[in-house]
């Protein structure tokens, strides 16, 4: 129960008169001159807070909210009601702290319709955050943003995507063939000799694939065709097996004192009219051993088989 301020009978000190400042007892004090007015005093002090007690409306308006918020978690908007339940205590709190009070709702002065606003504007910033996080609102179609007023728009119906086809198509790659290396014996070529006789050369093969393709990405490939368009060509590398010739021996001089002919090394060949190999069929009347190389004319016919080389038989 409320009263208007001034001058009421001192409930702890009888006799005495205490300021009722509207809302509570002040510290002033005079002696009771007059007998107290004839109104309802203020509720006495006590070292507890008494207990309100709910009116009709508070239970009914404590009811109505209840039956929104339980209404509105089964459907799934227990956020967005609470929301707007926050904001109709908001507008109740301004109004409460424009005329300073609303009792019926318990609120008896500008502090608690500050604190009511406060905490009804906490619950409406929690309670649009959880909506919108719970049930996110997705850009409106263009169709949608450009119809005028009043005119209804078709929904576009979800089309399916296109199942991707494969696509077959022939591929030809061009490879190349590497050539082989091979050595073979030459007995035309001195022993601890290497030639690359015949130089190798690679050639070139054409593979042709059937290539398959589903949305541009491969996904299967097969060989077809192979055409090897240029030979290749193997390298051959000779290595020598020949015994070279064994040096000339060094000249023999004739014991008759004649001199030996220079056209011939390894033996002496006397200088005569007519030189023979010793131990052939010729009449000399010289002979030479064998064998001996003819290094300038065959002057004497000695190497009959023309291999450089005479009396080596």
């Amino acid at each position: 129960m409320t009263s208007p301020a001034g001058w009421y009978p001192d409930p702890e000190q009888p006799g005495q008169q205490r300021w009722w400042t509207g809302v509570g007892w002040g510290g002033q004090r005079m002696p009771a001159a007059v007998p107290a007015p004839p109104v309802a005093g203020p509720p006495a002090p006590t070292g507890a807070t008494r207990t309100r007690r709910l009116g009709p409306l508070h239970i009914a308006l404590l009811s109505l909210v209840g039956a929104l918020l339980l209404v509105s978690a089964v459907g799934g908007a227990f956020w967005a009601m609470l929301a707007l339940v926050a904001l109709v205590a908001v507008v109740i709190g301004v109004v409460a702290l424009v005329r300073g009070r609303v009792s019926s709702l318990g609120i008896r002065n500008r502090g608690i319709a500050a604190a009511v606003i406060g905490a009804a504007l906490c619950l409406v910033v929690v309670g649009g955050s959880a909506n919108a996080a719970i049930h996110p609102v997705g850009p409106r179609p263009a169709a949608l943003l450009s119809a005028p007023e009043g005119t209804s728009v078709a929904k576009p119906s979800a089309t399916p995507s296109p199942t991707p086809t494969d696509v077959v198509s022939e591929v030809t790659e061009v490879v190349e063939i590497p050539f082989a290396v091979t050595e073979v014996q030459d007995p035309n070529i001195d022993v601890g000799q290497v030639v690359v006789t015949t130089t190798g050369v690679p050639g070139q093969q054409t593979n042709t694939y059937r290539v398959t393709t589903r949305a541009g990405v491969e996904i299967a490939r097969e060989l077809v065709a192979q055409l090897v368009s240029v030979q290749p060509v193997a390298q051959v590398t000779s290595v020598g097996t020949r015994q070279p010739a064994p040096p000339p021996p060094a000249p023999v001089a004739d014991p008759a004192g004649g001199g030996c002919d220079p056209n011939y090394e390894g033996q002496c060949v006397p200088i005569a009219s007519d030189v023979d190999c010793a131990g052939g069929s010729g009449n000399g009347p010289a002979y030479t051993p064998g064998p001996v190389y003819v290094v300038g004319s065959d002057v004497y016919d000695l190497d009959r088989d023309g291999d450089g080389i005479a009396c080596d038989a």
